[in-house]
């Protein structure tokens, strides 16, 4: 019953293509071995890996020993590594849940660049659906919290959600599976253990179909949180104008919207942003010009009336570019392209900021590209004086960020020849 069951809810969900190549997450215990048989018996092309945290002694090892046991004996491929979590976890300051799930998801991930993988497949089921409900709801959660556990995240499917761990135990007796228990899930150590042995078997107990109940309830969650998505989708494309680099965000258009606050904690989560920073960025206090804002990834600028949300960029010991020739393309810190024209088939004076028209007479070929330092001067286009770059990029209102990414064209003496995507040297213009 339950193997139909998994593969018209595998189906439905179109979570697994006959293309696909997966790696089954199997740890010995019922969920997964169950999930191994349901994909065996399924037809699916897989593979399994095994992490035996060095946590529980002579049973962590017994769990290894089954996973290389059972593949072995249906010639499936398996993948099985160790760590010494406690290590990793006091030297990364970590509790031991977070340590095991960082030391996993590395594994699976590098097994599945390696061998070609397509998608990672876990075992949680239904009641670590309610479970994750649960704590998100303890944790203050918004409606996406509240959804509990995705079916499906980036590459990792979750094909048992529609199974409780009943029905999974059931399955397991009819077939004559093996499989081990975790003794660590039989204590109240953590706050889904309290919440599985008490709290969910009071409600069961309370309310009729409990459950089901709170099952019925995530997914209308699921389908309120899509439109929510849809809509916020809408108002961020509105407010928000994509560059090379980085994001504008209009603040003026933004504070149009009632609800600015929660719309930007909602745009700026996925770039590791809280609602602390949020509320601090939106402040009053914090409302001048030049104020960060970091995350461990990306950086957000105050600049008038915008936010620039850019990644951070480590800053290293300025290098220089050599361009031996015309035909010499530059792909990075961003893409150069030069072309030699014809005096008659350029309008110079309409060149576009990211465009430069140079004559060709006075250059010296190799040419160099660098950042910009202070005390750099040239003689910008029109005009009969030097003239310090940082005036040039304070007059022009380069904010911050493309401030610390301007790079300059000079000679082969070090002269320059472009202030790049602000101004040309006059010394340099075409005549």
């Amino acid at each position: 019953m339950l193997l139909k069951q998994f593969q018209a809810f595998v189906n439905k969900k179109q979570l697994i293509n006959t293309s696909d190549k997966l790696l089954l997450a199997v740890s010995g215990g019922v969920d997964s071995m169950a999930l191994l048989h349901l994909c065996l018996n399924s037809g699916y092309h897989f593979g399994v890996a095994h992490v035996n945290f060095k946590l529980r002694g002579a049973a962590a090892d017994a769990d290894e020993s089954l996973v290389i046991d059972t593949c072995k004996a249906n010639q499936i491929e398996c993948f099985t590594t160790s760590f010494d979590t406690q290590s990793y976890a006091n030297s990364n300051k970590l509790s031991i849940q977070m340590a095991a799930r960082e030391l996993r998801y590395t594994y699976f991930n590098t097994l599945i660049k390696e061998h070609h993988f397509t998608k990672l497949v876990t075992a949680h089921h239904a009641d670590d659906h309610i479970e994750t409900f649960f704590i998100n709801l303890l944790r203050s959660s918004g409606i996406q919290g509240l959804t509990g556990i995705p079916l499906q995240n980036e590459n990792i499917i979750r094909p048992l959600l529609f199974a409780t761990k009943l029905q999974i135990e059931k399955y397991a007796q009819s077939h004559q599976l093996n499989f081990n228990t975790d003794s660590s899930n039989l204590k109240d150590d953590y706050l889904r253990n309290q919440l599985r042995h008490h709290v969910i078997p009071t409600l069961n107990d309370t309310a009729t179909n409990a459950n089901q109940q709170i099952l019925n309830s995530i997914e209308h969650l699921n389908d309120d949180a899509n439109l929510l998505y849809e809509l916020n989708q809408k108002v961020i494309h509105e407010i928000t104008t994509n560059h090379t680099n980085s994001i504008i965000i209009n603040t003026t258009k933004l504070h149009q919207y009632n609800n600015a606050a929660h719309l930007l904690f909602w745009f700026l989560k996925p770039y590791g942003f809280n609602s602390y920073q949020v509320h601090d960025m939106l402040s009053d206090k914090h409302d001048e010009s030049g104020r960060l804002f970091y995350s461990n990834t990306h950086q957000i600028l105050r600049n008038r009336n915008e936010f620039i949300l850019s990644p951070i960029v480590l800053k290293q010991q300025a290098t220089e570019l050599i361009i031996e020739n015309v035909h010499q393309e530059i792909n990075l810190p961003f893409q150069l392209k030069m072309q030699v024209l014809e005096m008659q088939n350029i309008n110079y004076k309409s060149a576009k900021a990211t465009e430069a028209c140079i004559d060709m007479a006075k250059i010296e070929f190799p040419l160099k590209i660098r950042k910009w330092q202070s005390g750099d001067a040239m003689q910008p286009l029109g005009m009969k004086k030097q003239k310090k770059v940082s005036d040039i990029l304070i007059d022009n209102k380069v904010d911050r960020l493309t401030k610390d990414n301007t790079y300059l064209l000079c000679s082969a003496n070090n002269e320059i020849i472009w202030l790049i995507g602000q101004r040309v040297s006059e010394r340099f213009k075409v005549d």
